[in-house]
């Protein structure tokens, strides 16, 4: 006769409630470019960014700092800096915006390259989500290790042979922005103490702010009263559930703006607003301009 053992039931031994914070990157772009010109104005965008050079020549301005781009520099800008650009191989200033560029290709090499007044460029964009979309602005100049500088050529490889970036190049990039990101530990704001609710209703607008979200809906899914509910959103965030829904949805156009070929019209209803005459009202009020003429006069680096 065969005994059977009672089926074990393997957890986790601790009786210590764990809790973890989801990490979402959401890569937006990565391109590896040569620039002959890079002359840009108030370049304040709602997605992080990460700048490399290997030849020198091009500078970031942020206030009253002037920050070189070098092969031993790694630059990271959070969402809704403001900052200029130049390159100041001719020495010549202009109060035009002028940009000039191409794709880096398999036969260009950076020393032809650096003998004719260009630059390469290579640039992520990406963003986090709550709260760290929301960082303070600002311009960081990280120090180049090797285990980096290793990932970018690597990365910049796979941009120069134009192959679809797989799990793996993937992994690279967020591996690069996850080591970026750890040396800001000491400047990024310390939301662990947030409601977790909070957290919760934020996931659900950012995955479903094309749709109609009303406050309600969000505090039931909080077990709590809708007044209470708006409150406790309210007093976290700095913002009504509302505004910060239409500024999800202006914020998710604007990428589609840098990051895709969709037209306005296609633009206005993946996020969420009922026709291109309210979503162009709604961008004028938020951005300060129409959306044709953002997007006529945008900045991709």
């Amino acid at each position: 006769m065969i005994s059977r053992v009672p089926h074990e039931i393997k957890i986790d031994p601790s009786s210590i409630r764990q809790t973890f914070r989801e990490i979402n990157i959401k890569l937006l772009c990565c391109r590896y470019w040569i620039l002959d010109e890079w002359s840009c104005f108030d370049l304040s965008v709602p997605f992080w960014r990460i700048y490399h050079n290997t030849i020198d020549g091009a500078e970031i301005i942020h206030g009253k700092r002037i920050i070189g781009l070098n092969k031993g520099n790694l630059i990271i800008i959070p969402p809704n800096t403001s900052f200029s650009t130049r390159l100041n191989k001719t020495h010549v200033r202009s109060n035009n915006e002028s940009i000039s560029g191409r794709k880096f290709i398999e036969t260009d090499a950076l020393q032809q390259i650096e003998g004719t007044n260009k630059v390469d460029h290579l640039f992520i964009h990406f963003s986090l989500g709550f709260p760290l979309d929301y960082a303070s602005a600002d311009v960081y100049c990280l120090e180049m290790t090797d285990q980096k500088l290793k990932l970018i050529e690597e990365i910049r490889n796979t941009c120069i042979q134009g192959n679809l970036f797989n799990f793996f190049d993937c992994l690279k990039v967020n591996m690069l922005i996850g080591m970026c990101l750890m040396r800001l530990e000491n400047f990024l704001t310390d939301f662990r103490t947030m409601d977790q609710r909070i957290f919760a209703a934020i996931a659900y607008i950012d995955n479903n702010y094309n749709k109609m979200i009303s406050n309600n809906t969000l505090a039931v899914m909080a077990n709590m009263a809708s007044n209470s509910f708006a409150r406790l959103f309210k007093n976290a965030t700095g913002v009504s559930i509302q505004q910060y829904i239409i500024r999800t949805r202006i914020e998710n156009a604007l990428n589609l703006m840098h990051h895709s070929d969709k037209n306005l019209d296609e633009i206005a209803h993946d996020c969420g607003f009922s026709d291109r005459f309210h979503f162009s009202k709604t961008f004028k009020k938020h951005v300060h301009m129409s959306p044709s003429y953002y997007r006529k006069n945008l900045t991709l680096f």
